[in-house]
């Protein structure tokens, strides 16, 4: 689209705002009813079959369905989706505004009370939408809009679900950006209102501190690790809003206020009274140990590179994607002798990110009882991968960190490129490791549990816990998918 074209013989665009993953946002001019209007395009990726683009379609109406059921003073209002020549658009309320996000970039860190005015604000938004039953999913700077009169408004559900809303079949989604994300999502689990609030507080901490809680990387998988693990620099510069930002960012989502308690406290700090957090269901513990990672090679574990689906691209969410449900599942207790049922089906899994989503259909084999595994000895040859499974993990934990070519021939390219990131950041993740004992495998059909004893060069050790998903490619089991169970060290 470009300036001056009308969409749908009635909006006339005049000013393109911005981009994102999903789409172009413009300035119209709505010349039926003369007033200015917000425009998001929707953008459709070239060469989709009539399919993928009713499907995109379909997903654009659920989207504005969903964000026209929320109405509050602080939520950009959707007054309307429509079609013009096969392109979805969402029609919103137009704010003359600048993100917090390009605020932040023009002035720096923030005042702790004008923070804490922000956050309430942004917070009665979003305890509005968790009432409604919806879960933002990607609560950020750039999602948070500052207007030119002082008043700030939550922007983009896109991505969000409805939690009553259960009709798709996605599973184990994982989406928003990495900085902002909740440690349970960061380890592959699924976002749901507490995950919300460790994004409004990892957004606000960023905002008074200068940083996001876990620090800054040039390595998304370092980051990741980070936030997997719960790390949280100790905040310097909040002041009044230090408790009740610790609170928010806590690693255990049971820990963390609610939507609404954050907003309480958030408002006396703006307004310069004395308030007490919301005390949580149990004792907070301290947060966990800032990490000086960024002046040594990557301290991550091989899952946490393997989880990174949402950091390599921001392009498409759209593309590929089916109607979400949410799901959220606790991590199973990590014995090797706990399976799951396994019955001689196609399981599909749709892994959706703020950026793209893929599908990937998989045929578990019939029910079998669960095995277990222990790794062979080191001076003898690993066991063939193409065997089972189990023996396909612990073949491949037999051979790292010392053979990092032949283990990423034990991926498949959809792990390659877009788990792994690429060759080369795969081998430099393993040179930062000196040994990767695997022990406790346990598998079900085509998944496999697994725990590995990282020893790395600068001196740590790391216990993890990892599910994969493995197929059979050719007669060799390859693995496709992992989730991270625990990391502890």
């Amino acid at each position: 689209m470009n300036v001056d074209d009308l969409v749908a013989g009635r909006y006339r665009l005049t000013e393109r705002l911005g981009a994102g993953g999903m789409g172009v946002v413009w300035r119209a001019h709505d010349e039926r009813l003369r007033r200015t209007v917000a425009i998001k395009e929707v953008l459709l990726p070239p060469a989709l079959d009539d399919t993928r683009l009713d499907e995109i379609r379909r997903r654009t109406m659920r989207e504005g369905r969903i964000a026209a059921k929320l109405h509050h003073p602080q939520l950009i209002a959707v007054y309307d989706v429509i079609e013009d020549d096969g392109r979805p658009f969402i029609v919103m309320e137009h704010l003359p505004s600048t993100s917090l996000s390009r605020v932040l970039d023009d002035k720096g860190a923030l005042p702790p009370q004008e923070v804490a005015r922000i956050g309430a604000e942004a917070a009665a938004a979003l305890a509005s939408a968790h009432a409604a039953g919806v879960v933002h999913r990607d609560v950020k700077p750039a999602n948070i809009l500052v207007g030119d009169n002082g008043t700030v408004k939550i922007t983009d559900f896109g991505v969000s679900r409805v939690v009553e809303d259960v009709t798709g079949t996605s599973t184990g989604t994982f989406v928003g950006s990495p900085a902002y994300l909740a440690p349970e999502v960061a380890q592959g689990r699924d976002v749901t209102f507490p995950g919300d609030v460790y994004s409004l507080g990892a957004t606000l901490y960023t905002a008074v501190e200068g940083n996001p809680p876990a620090g800054k990387s040039d390595n998304p998988m370092l980051l990741l690790h980070r936030i997997a693990s719960g790390s949280v620099e100790p905040p310097t510069k909040a002041g009044p809003l230090t408790d009740i930002l610790l609170r928010l960012l806590h690693a255990d989502p049971d820990q963390r206020p609610t939507m609404e308690q954050a907003r309480t406290t958030l408002a006396a700090i703006a307004d310069g009274r004395t308030a007490e957090p919301p005390p949580p269901t149990a004792p907070v513990p301290p947060p966990a140990p800032a990490r000086e990672a960024n002046r040594r090679r990557g301290p991550l574990a091989l899952a946490a590179l393997f989880v990174v689906v949402a950091v390599a691209t921001t392009l498409i969410v759209l593309a590929t994607t089916g109607d979400d449900t949410d799901n959220p599942a606790a991590p199973p207790d990590p014995s090797p002798t706990e399976s799951t049922p396994d019955t001689n089906t196609n399981t599909q899994t749709e892994t959706t990110t703020d950026s793209e989503t893929t599908t990937t259909t998989t045929t578990q084999p019939t029910q079998s009882s669960p095995t277990t595994e222990e790794p062979p000895d080191q001076n003898t040859p690993p066991p063939n991968p193409a065997a089972t499974p189990a023996a396909a993990v612990s073949s491949y934990y037999a051979l790292m960190p010392g053979n990092p070519e032949e283990g990423w021939t034990r991926l498949t390219p959809n792990f390659q490129q877009n788990q792994a990131l690429g060759y080369a950041n795969y081998v430099d993740y393993w040179s930062g490791i000196d040994a990767a004992p695997a022990s406790q495998i346990s598998a079900q059909g085509s998944t496999v549990e697994v725990t590995i004893d990282y020893d790395f060069s600068d001196g740590r050790q790391v216990r993890e816990r990892h599910r994969y998903q493995l197929v059979n490619q050719n007669g060799r089991w390859l693995f496709d998918s992992v989730a991270v169970l625990s990391s502890t060290g």
